[in-house]
């Protein structure tokens, strides 16, 4: 059933239902101040300059979703389709309809006109699409393949160790013995007996009978029985002790 008012009427009524003075008197009028800037600018940026021929007839097609995407960036272009879909307009009536600057009516024209076909680039630099289900299978079975191709080979070397071996592990390491001779010199050439206390007790070793007799006596004259006492603070005390000895004495 075709339509007995005109769409450009239809169109109008839907978009301005209430005119104002700022708003286009006719659709012709909003096509020529509002819709084809639109078109010049989506153009412009889209190609970047008009010195080739796909520039100057772009060939944008109302009905075709991409394009329609594309103009719909621009608010006027957005009103437009959304009326166009309000409207339920078919493709055939917006074929007919669209006829003006940029539109795939346009182009058709000049190809007519000029006998020539305007190349469309537009999407030359879009790849071809790969479903990366496809592409994850492919890789799965090329890794199943090489694995049944490729073979490993690791060689392990074992070292045995004789019971001579063995037992020459288990004794004392050279830094321990010398940790333990430098300790005994430590404590023969200690200049008192608190010294010799702190050195076995950072080593943990266990305190000889006259240093635990010394250390009783220690504890009971400076009333440390039963507390916390400071083996360094006793060190010092013992060292200046026996350096007023050694000056009273010379």
């Amino acid at each position: 059933m075709r339509r007995t008012t005109p769409i450009a009427h239809i169109l109008y009524a839907h978009l301005f239902p209430s005119p104002t003075p700022k708003d286009p008197t006719t659709f012709s009028h909003h096509l020529a101040r509002d819709l084809v800037p639109e078109v010049r600018i989506e153009v412009a940026t889209f190609y970047g300059d008009l010195n080739t021929t796909e520039a100057r007839y772009p060939g944008l097609d109302y009905c075709y979703p991409p394009h329609r995407m594309r103009l719909s960036r621009f608010k006027h272009h957005a009103r437009l389709f959304a009326a166009f879909d309000a409207l339920r307009l078919t493709n055939q009536e917006l074929q007919d309809f669209c006829c003006w600057e940029g539109t795939k009516w346009a182009r058709e024209r000049y190809e007519r006109d000029e006998g020539v076909t305007v190349p469309d680039t537009t999407g030359d630099n879009i790849p071809q699409f790969v479903d990366r289900r496809l592409r994850r299978k492919a890789r799965c079975e090329a890794g199943a393949e090489m694995e049944g191709t490729i073979t490993r080979k690791t060689d392990i070397e074992v070292m045995l160790e004789t019971g001579a071996d063995a037992d020459a592990d288990q004794e004392m390491p050279d830094d321990d013995v010398s940790e333990k001779d430098e300790l005994e010199e430590d404590l023969q050439t200690s200049p008192s007996p608190s010294a010799r206390i702190l050195a076995l007790w950072e080593a943990g070793g266990q305190l000889p009978p006259d240093l635990e007799q010394y250390l009783k006596e220690q504890c009971e004259h400076d009333g440390w029985t039963g507390r916390s006492f400071d083996l360094r603070a006793m060190m010092a005390a013992d060292n200046a002790a026996v350096g007023g000895a050694r000056a009273a004495a010379t």
